[in-house]
């Protein structure tokens, strides 16, 4: 159960999570704060480990972590940051963010690989009651799964906030120390490339309008990680520039007109 102070201004706001793991606490935790997974950097929030759980793999067959998150910024510190955070990660740039107070030693990181991401799923799809498959395959610096099986809308979750987290989730876990870490990507029956070819079909036709009507046009607000893939679609284009405005869950993409210099 989460629990939350809803105070009018951030700082110092608690919320109290459970989870198999510090991690999937901690992103329960910042949820219910209204923060997504990799939002906040580490010294803009603490977290205490109320209940440290059992050991074991995610928790399983054990008694689940409680933390105790507590926000260490106000509302101008985040309009102040939010936007320089959002740009690194809309650029490609890998976040690293972890929680505060997690100290992993080396004997009790997890083994890397298909094996440990196949469990990690399996966990899932039995908590979510769903008979499903997954396909894993291993690269050098890429590790995917893909996932087929019937009615997986709840993996996927509303445009794709659910498998957006459990991906981000499963990157920490697998891999809880930069420097080692893959990339990990997690799909099911499709659904990321199909909403990555319609997100940059909008793009290019909202691309489109705004040069034919020389004048900014505002996209419906996205996650980050559809705003990214609007972002990529058009930057080598030169008639266009895009820029992430607005406070989540409403931020959203506008798509401005450049001018062509004499020339070209």
């Amino acid at each position: 159960m989460v629990q939350a102070d809803n105070g009018r201004d951030r700082r110092g706001r608690v919320a109290s999570a459970s989870g198999r793991t510090v991690e999937i606490a901690v992103a329960r935790a910042l949820a219910e704060l209204d923060f997504a997974p990799g939002e906040l950097s580490e010294d803009q929030y603490q977290v205490t480990i109320v209940n440290p759980g059992e050991e074991g793999f995610l928790g399983v067959g054990g008694e689940d972590v409680v933390v105790e998150v507590r926000l260490l910024i106000d509302s101008h510190d985040l309009e102040a940051s939010g936007d320089d955070q959002e740009a690194a990660f809309e650029d490609g740039a890998d976040r690293n963010v972890y929680p505060r107070g997690l100290r992993l030693e080396d004997d009790e990181l997890p083994a890397a690989g298909s094996a440990r991401l196949r469990e990690f799923l399996g966990v899932i799809l039995r908590g979510l009651d769903l008979d499903a498959k997954v396909r894993i395959v291993e690269q050098v610096d890429l590790i995917t799964a893909e996932v087929s099986g019937d009615e997986l809308g709840i993996l996927i979750g509303k445009r794709g906030q659910t498998i957006d987290a459990i991906e981000y989730l499963a990157s920490i876990i697998l891999y809880p120390r930069p420097e080692s870490r893959k990339r990990v990507e997690i799909d099911a029956e499709g659904y990321k490339e199909r909403r990555r070819a319609n997100i940059e079909r909008v793009a290019l036709r909202k691309a489109q309008e705004a040069v034919k009507r020389r004048r900014p046009v505002q996209l419906e607000p996205m996650t980050s990680a559809e705003r990214k893939i609007v972002h990529v679609a058009l930057k080598d284009r030169l008639d266009v520039a895009t820029e992430s405005q607005g406070r989540e869950p409403n931020r959203a993409v506008i798509i401005t007109p450049v001018r062509r210099p004499p020339g070209r």
